[in-house]
């Protein structure tokens, strides 16, 4: 199976501590992968690397390709272009806008990324996932559920090749939080995009076609 994303000689320090310590990754094209670990060990700040927010400590010896791009040597407005059009994010907190309505919420990314057609594409994401009736409701009045299926319809507006969700479950009691892996399993199936997963949920992590365990800043498969 193709290799969507790779990455190589990771490595980050906080305060002198090392969180990450020379991480080699790679995820294969519709792969649904996930990173657990202990509080602390660095899950989350691996996923911000990996997902281009931020950078390790030692980029001038490491690498990170996605989809064949070397994202640590593109520039400012690159990366930006890069984010925009083959990366999706959930993150545990929704971080919808509480002034937009579900609809506009989807459509933001598609807004960015200058789409005609993003109107269309976000009332065909909220009906694949059964929001079509929540299109014209402010995020505050939706349950925990609903938001993370709005999160993830907007993470998938610009058709991306990977979505990185970063302890999507954390607010959700175990049936939501079932009913949200076998959505990512769905999307992986129909969507052809990979997904990596930061969860705290060993029951969650087992089911992923690959769980990536961080103990001491390295990965022990």
């Amino acid at each position: 199976m193709q290799i969507l994303l790779s990455a190589k000689n990771i490595s980050k320090t906080f305060q002198g501590k090392s969180v990450l310590d020379n991480i080699n990754i790679e995820i294969k094209k519709a792969e649904i992968v996930a990173i657990s670990g202990a509080s602390g060990a660095g899950k989350t700040t691996l996923l911000n690397i990996l997902s281009t927010l931020d950078k390790p400590d030692n980029s001038d010896i490491s690498s990170l390709f996605i989809d064949d791009e070397e994202v640590f040597n593109l520039g400012k407005n690159d990366l930006a272009n890069l984010r925009n059009q083959k990366i999706g994010f959930v993150f545990q907190f929704h971080e919808l806008i509480p002034e937009l309505n579900v609809l506009e919420n989807v459509c933001l990314p598609g807004w960015i990324n200058k789409d005609n057609n993003v109107k269309n594409k976000a009332e065909e994401l909220l009906k694949y996932f059964g929001l079509k009736d929540f299109a014209n409701k402010k995020p505050l009045t939706l349950s925990g559920g609903e938001k993370q299926r709005v999160a993830i319809a907007r993470s998938l507006i610009n058709n991306p090749k990977i979505i990185f969700a970063d302890e999507p479950t954390g607010n959700l009691d175990s049936k939501n939080s079932k009913i949200l892996f076998d959505l990512f399993f769905k999307l992986r199936d129909d969507y052809n995009c990979s997904v990596v997963i930061v969860t705290h949920d060993e029951n969650s992590a087992n089911i992923c076609d690959r769980k990536l365990l961080i103990v001491d800043g390295k990965i022990k498969n």
